[in-house]
């Protein structure tokens, strides 16, 4: 068989395959309707046609649509950052398949996360059609946990951050994706801003936020609410420690970015910072209030702005524990020493009280020298306080030492007559010298027999001193003579507690 004659068959019976084909379709159309085959046939054919023609309408609409954007960008372009658009506003909308649930092997979720990031531009590029706009980033606080450590002048915050911005190219139709409104996106996928803690305090943790998801809503609203632990500078005032209050703040902006490329507000306008119904209150600080702000920086080598989001804390030392610890002390032991000059003049007691005040004294400055930080520009009152305690309990001492020798010490002369008749008269009366003879005669008579046998057993020329005086008759006049002594070292003392008394008092009323 020749190729001539192979042509002339197919030419024969090609006709005829046509024709038996198209008996067969509308003998297939003209079965009756319980044939459940040629049903489902027709409902997929129906079913292949639609779709093809709202493909080819829609590719047709796209071209148009991007024509356009071609020989106009500017009129398409929103004309600001600050109103999210609504999708049918939006120049670029994600080509999708309507009625996507109807698909079994679809899923609207995916065919919506597909489509989106298939024509995202980069995750380093601002997320706005016209580049000279700038994004608005939104910041916002959740407070959870916050604590001060004064030695090292640093504030720690335990919080939940609150971000959110509007991305152009991340808005779709819900009508078209399943009536989805909104969507995840992880950290690598889409922009996200370099905001940053200027007053970071912890160099080697720079990546504030966690690694939590985006929430992004249909019109092209992310909201981000990244967990957050924030270690900031906060310059301390330790004046009235253990009473004192402290400001503190956290100052958040853009690491690269100026104000013309991203532009910070207030979340929700909110100039507060919200507590978790969780937060934890610390047991040493208190947060009396918090506020948050926005504000501009503008330097001179720039002609650019920076605006910056700053969250301040005002919080107060809960003292009842250093009250008792630390007050309550040190007003003991002045008064301690006031009243060790109501002892005796010839009371060594009081030495021993006094110095075991000037030890305290001492160990309490010791303790605040090892557990507060040490300021350059003021120090704390209460280091003052006890200071200012030991140099009077020091002096204490000192005018101890010297009346007891006064009192104690065997003198054959009378003290000088100005002191004499000062304690003697007036001021005697007004220290309640006045019967201090009768008050001290049996004593300073026993002292008196002390001090001889004391000083005939120790050495020969007092005895031989002691019998001449005898002789003479002058122990009726060395009797006055230390009775004068012990007037003017009681009158010392007395005058000296007064003096304490107002002197502690004013130091309380300073420093307290």
């Amino acid at each position: 068989m020749n190729l001539s004659q192979v042509c002339v068959i197919l030419v024969f019976i090609l006709p005829l395959v046509a024709v038996e084909k198209k008996a067969l379709e509308n003998h297939i159309d003209d079965e009756p309707v319980d044939n459940e085959k040629a049903k489902e046939l027709k409902r997929k054919k129906s079913s292949d046609l639609k779709i093809k023609k709202e493909l080819e309408a829609r590719s047709k609409a796209l071209k148009t649509t991007t024509e356009a954007e071609i020989n106009n960008p500017t009129t398409n372009a929103p004309s600001t950052t600050e109103s999210i658009p609504e999708p049918s506003d939006l120049p670029y909308r994600p080509i999708s398949i309507k009625g996507c649930e109807d698909v079994l092997a679809k899923n609207c979720r995916q065919e919506l996360r597909a489509d989106l990031l298939r024509n995202y531009p980069s995750v380093n590029i601002h997320p706005v059609y016209n580049h000279s706009e700038p994004v608005r980033v939104d910041l916002g606080m959740a407070l959870i946990h916050l604590d001060l450590d004064e030695k090292l002048s640093v504030l720690e915050v335990d919080g939940w951050m609150r971000l959110n911005w509007t991305d152009q190219y991340l808005s779709w139709d819900p009508s078209q994706y399943g009536g989805l409104k909104q969507i995840h996106f992880g950290q690598s996928e889409i922009w996200k801003p370099d905001i940053q803690l200027y007053n970071n305090a912890d160099s080697a943790n720079m990546q504030h936020f966690g690694t939590t998801h985006f929430l992004v809503f249909n019109t092209g609203v992310v909201l981000w609410v990244p967990p957050a632990k924030f270690r900031a500078f906060c310059k301390v005032d330790l004046r009235q420690w253990p009473h004192d209050s402290q400001s503190c703040k956290l100052k958040f902006g853009s690491w690269t970015s100026h104000g013309d490329q991203i532009d910070l507000g207030l979340y929700h306008d909110m100039d507060t910072v919200d507590k978790l119904n969780f937060y934890t209150e610390n047991k040493e600080w208190k947060v009396e209030s918090s506020t948050a702000t926005r504000s501009e920086n503008k330097y001179e080598t720039v002609a650019e702005t920076y605006p910056d989001v700053t969250f301040t804390f005002h919080i107060s030392r809960r003292s009842p524990s250093y009250r008792a610890a630390i007050i309550l002390p040190c007003l003991l032991t002045m008064l301690l020493v006031v009243t060790s000059f109501l002892l005796p003049p010839t009371a060594g007691e009081k030495i021993t009280l006094n110095s075991i005040c000037f030890l305290v004294c001492c160990l309490y400055m010791i303790y605040f020298q090892s557990s507060l930080p040490a300021m350059a520009d003021h120090m704390p009152l209460i280091l003052l306080f006890y200071s200012n305690t030991a140099a009077l309990v020091a002096i204490a001492i000192l005018l101890n030492v010297c009346c007891i020798s006064m009192a104690r010490e065997r003198r054959y002369s009378s003290p000088p007559k100005a002191l004499r008749t000062l304690f003697s008269g007036f001021l005697g009366r007004l220290l309640c010298l006045g019967s201090y003879y009768h008050q001290v005669s049996e004593t300073h008579h026993r002292l008196e027999l002390q001090l001889d046998d004391v000083s005939m057993s120790e050495s020969p020329e007092s005895e031989q001193a002691a019998r001449e005086l005898n002789l003479r008759g002058d122990g009726q006049e060395t009797n006055s003579v230390m009775r004068d002594w012990l007037l003017v070292a009681a009158g010392i003392e007395r005058f000296f507690l007064m003096v304490y008394a107002l002197a502690f008092g004013l130091v309380s009323s300073v420093y307290l």
